[in-house]
């Protein structure tokens, strides 16, 4: 069964809500996990989450570094 998208998004808020500014690097260890462990159903999940922080967040390259200058 696939996941939902609604599933995705409340996660990427409470991870938002945990972490704020981090929520971002967090769904993508996640990510990271799923993948070296073939799970592709999770790395599906988890790629729909780090996508739905960056449009809760609105990021853009200066909101994820800041300390970095735009290329």
């Amino acid at each position: 069964m696939p996941t939902s998208e609604g599933e995705a998004i409340r996660i990427a808020r409470e991870l938002i809500q945990d972490h704020g500014t981090r929520a971002v690097f967090m769904a993508v260890e996640r990510l990271n996990a799923m993948i070296d462990t073939d799970d592709w159903r999770s790395r599906d999940l988890w790629a729909r989450v780090v996508h739905a922080i960056h449009e809760l967040q609105g990021s853009s390259a200066e909101a994820i570094s800041p300390q970095e200058p735009p290329c």
